[in-house]
């Protein structure tokens, strides 16, 4: 779920979470573009066979893109990249065609957004082309990750790719719009022809990122999904790629939650609506608690929730807040997750994410996800039966990356050129793990 409105704390203008652009403040707290895209490169390239006729991939599609950050920075490794991004969120869309230009962006409305029997073309907006010369300037070239020598390896290896252009070397600059949004539900995928004729072109890559199997609660629903993805792919080299949570244990470290409760909790914009008076807090929430029960009374029975407060904030026990990290959007901002526990009668778990802003005004819950909690085993059956022909699972030790230091990267530095995944995807979580939050 993602609102879009600005909340007005206090009157117009008068706290910065009025007037912040949300979706900015998204893509610097949560996506890291070049690094998932030089990933993506590396890993579609190491998925290929011997006799694949495409060991580049030039098409990439992000499914439920939002920003669609990922796609639009697809477009600079390479000048015949061409990109695709599918999500529900029409705004979104057009946010990103306005900040990048009619020229390079166009969106199509599949039959069930278009009320029609075909997929449909949306117009341009007045103020999307007024914007289009300016945004063309726009590049996104490089990382804000901080540097170091795991980054700079990711740096040479980049480098050495693009002198070499591409294995195809009949690979020409693609025509514009180079990207192409999808205002539709992936599973709704592939959709039909355009009144011309026109279909999207098969993609060589879909990406499915952010833990997005997660939004699906049913196996019928998650089956469905990859089978619109095999059935969108290009034949014989065609590879999807998703991460997901490894497990219910990720290893996070959190800071005294009641400190940081009471101390947001008369904050502008922190406070939820009235329902949250009933929201459950667990005992293991509660500093101290143990003292306050019955000794050796271990287990807290939890009541089954209102059924008016199905749905709603309140049937989940109060998660507990995280800090990630911080941003320098609008004035700059502390980038906020409440992580809710687990049920695991259901595999639910419950994630929202929140800004903070200089002045201590809130945009709270700006995006929530009501997650189901795969195993990787669940999921590989799944793509099985759908009829993947190769599936392969990169698990990256989270747990153990406090251990990996600066002397174990070098270890590495011969790895400059390796194709192999789970070498780029270490390296990247080390660099996620060093980068500024304070």
């Amino acid at each position: 779920m993602h609102d879009p409105r600005h909340q007005r704390f206090g009157g117009e203008g008068q706290s910065l979470a009025a007037s912040a652009d949300i979706l900015r403040c998204y893509e610097e707290a949560v996506q890291e573009p070049m690094v998932e895209c030089t990933n993506l490169d590396a890993l579609y390239t190491n998925a290929q066979r011997a006799d694949s006729d495409r060991m580049d991939a030039c098409i990439m599609r992000e499914d439920f893109c939002s920003t669609a950050v990922v796609a639009r920075t697809w477009l600079t490794l390479r000048e015949s990249n061409q990109s695709q991004g599918v999500d529900i969120d029409l705004k979104a869309l057009q946010d990103s065609q306005k900040r990048w230009g009619a020229r390079q962006v166009r969106i199509l409305q599949s039959p069930a957004y278009a009320n029609a029997s075909h997929t449909t073309e949306l117009p341009l907006p007045v103020d999307a082309i007024n914007a289009s010369e300016a945004a063309s300037k726009e590049t996104h070239t490089h990382s804000t990750w901080d540097q170091g020598q795991a980054s700079a390896r990711f740096e040479r290896r980049f480098a050495k790719r693009q002198q070499q252009k591409s294995t195809n070397p009949n690979a020409k600059p693609a025509s514009e719009p180079r990207m192409t949004l999808l205002h539709s539900d992936v599973l709704d995928l592939p959709v039909p022809p355009m009144p011309s004729g026109e279909t999207l072109e098969a993609p060589d890559l879909v990406a499915a990122l952010n833990y997005a199997m997660a939004y699906f609660h049913d196996r019928k629903t998650l089956l469905a999904y990859l089978t619109s993805v095999k059935q969108s792919l290009r034949p014989h080299s065609g590879v999807f790629i998703t991460d997901m949570f490894g497990g219910a244990s990720s290893g996070e470290k959190y800071e005294d939650q009641k400190e940081l409760w009471d101390r947001f909790w008369t904050e502008p914009g922190f406070l939820r609506s009235d329902a949250d008076a009933k929201q459950m807090v667990l005992d293991a929430d509660r500093p101290h608690s143990k003292y306050a029960r019955e000794i050796n009374d271990d287990l807290q029975v939890i009541p089954a929730p209102d059924p008016a407060l199905i749905g709603t904030r309140a049937e989940w026990p109060r998660g507990r807040l995280k800090l990630v990290r911080t941003g320098t959007e609008h004035g700059g901002f502390e980038y906020w997750r409440e992580d809710g526990p687990i049920d695991y009668a259901t595999n639910r778990f419950r994630m929202s994410l929140s800004f903070r802003f200089s002045d201590k005004s809130w945009l709270r819950d700006v995006f929530a996800y009501d997650f189901r909690i795969w195993s990787l085993r669940e999921l590989t059956e799944a793509l099985e039966e759908v009829g993947f022909a190769s599936i392969r699972i990169l698990v990256l030790p989270r747990n153990d990356m406090d251990s990996y230091t600066a002397e174990s990267d070098s270890d590495a530095a011969s790895d400059v050129d390796s194709d192999d995944g789970f070498a780029f995807l270490r390296r990247t979580e080390k660099e996620e793990r060093q980068r500024h939050i304070l």
